[in-house]
């Protein structure tokens, strides 16, 4: 019996100009010597126009990729016309300067998937410095995706016909258009696995460094959160700029009360019990080394929590008012 197709899908453009053909080789290499046995590499290049073309044709002829050139408007509308170009059943996206560094990394996943019959899989992945040639291992844990950027995109695999079904990428979207939908899949609450062993090299730099420290991906991500999170909860923009806080390792206190509420229903994908346990944790605080406005924060927050006689909405309405105080 035939081994699911998994369609990788890499986007390009201009690799001889930005000095990426050693690593976009690397990438090439690493999915052709992939052990899994039926797997399709599409590239999708954006009208390269620097000898991007011919390094794809050579590939082409050897049989490792198949490959289009033309005009787009940008990263994720490309992915998504490699979504409709692609035949496979599952989809993962490899940037044409990240690598699989496991030969097994796709087996293993297609396993993971067709056993628990999850709509995307996902896994640790390596952060790699190329100055430095530090390497940093980072395992996501899924009940932090409401307010923290994980999992790794290069980590995952998706069922096809549910990204297409979930209308693919947001285009408007220019750096964190695959953390928006793997945000819209889990509030559908479609399954997910987990992988355990790593197998992408996620290479740091470039223009995702760009978008972190211009504020860009801070800028989304806080838009994502509130298209996303208004549908269950009349959240605010600057209430989703709180929950933003720390993208990378935000605290699961940025989420508002009656948001968190919501999200009990997802129980793969949020931890109430741990909500309640960290909200205890600050109400019984008697330490405050933190600032004034924090100190002010916790006390008035305290006060809301030990007043019984509040209805919940009276609670909940003075609590946003205090979060909007404190930042």
């Amino acid at each position: 019996m035939q081994k699911p197709l998994v369609s990788i899908i890499t986007i390009t453009l201009n690799l001889v100009k930005n000095n990426r053909v050693k690593t976009f080789k690397q990438c090439l290499k690493s999915v052709h010597d992939q052990t899994y046995e039926n797997i399709e590499h599409l590239v999708i290049d954006g009208n390269s126009s620097d000898g991007t073309r011919a390094l794809l044709e050579e590939y082409k002829q050897k049989g490792w990729i198949k490959f289009v050139s033309e005009s787009d408007s940008g990263v994720y509308d490309a992915m998504n016309k490699g979504v409709f170009l692609s035949k496979g059943k599952y989809l993962a996206f490899l940037n044409s300067d990240d690598f699989y560094h496991n030969k097994d990394g796709i087996k293993e996943s297609v396993k993971c998937l067709e056993k628990s019959k999850a709509v995307f899989s996902y896994a640790p992945v390596i952060n790699f410095n190329e100055k430095t040639k530090k390497k940093d291992e980072v395992k996501p844990n899924i009940k932090n995706i409401f307010f923290t950027i994980t999992p790794n995109h290069q980590t995952m695999l998706f069922n096809r016909k549910i990204v297409i079904k979930e209308n693919c990428f947001n285009t408007k979207y220019k750096c964190v258009g695959d953390y928006d939908m793997t945000i819209r899949l889990c509030l559908k609450n479609y399954n997910s696995v987990y992988v355990k062993n790593s197998f992408a090299t996620y290479r740091l730099g470039g223009f995702s460094e760009y978008a972190t420290k211009s504020g860009l991906v801070f800028k989304e991500v806080s838009n994502i959160y509130y298209e996303n999170y208004k549908k269950f909860f009349p959240i605010t923009r600057e209430q989703s700029k709180i929950i933003c806080g720390d993208i990378y390792s935000g605290s699961i206190l940025d989420i508002p009360i009656q948001l968190a509420i919501e999200f009990k229903s997802f129980k793969q994908y949020f931890d109430y019990g741990e909500y309640v346990t960290e909200l205890e944790k600050l109400r019984n605080n008697k330490v405050y080394d933190c600032k004034e406005k924090d100190f002010v924060y916790k006390q008035k927050l305290n006060e809301i929590i030990n007043s019984k006689s509040w209805k919940i909405s009276q609670m909940i309405s003075k609590i946003f008012k205090i979060i909007s105080f404190r930042y």
